[in-house]
């Protein structure tokens, strides 16, 4: 993860996220695609646990 930390849950409970962090997470809540913040930073963290960087890029 290139954003200084490695879970989005801990960086949002220990209030290390920036404006910009913290913009993507309500945008996902205004979305839709999260009940809350703390949700919102949940998925983030399964997404990147999940996805395999090589794996994304080719479509495998």
């Amino acid at each position: 993860m290139s954003e200084g930390f490695k879970s989005w849950r801990v960086a949002l409970a220990e209030n290390k996220l920036g404006p910009e962090q913290l913009a993507v997470l309500q945008g996902m809540v205004s979305d839709g695609e999260a009940d809350s913040v703390e949700a919102a930073a949940a998925k983030l963290d399964w997404q990147d646990s999940v996805i395999n960087p090589d794996e994304h890029m080719y479509g495998f």
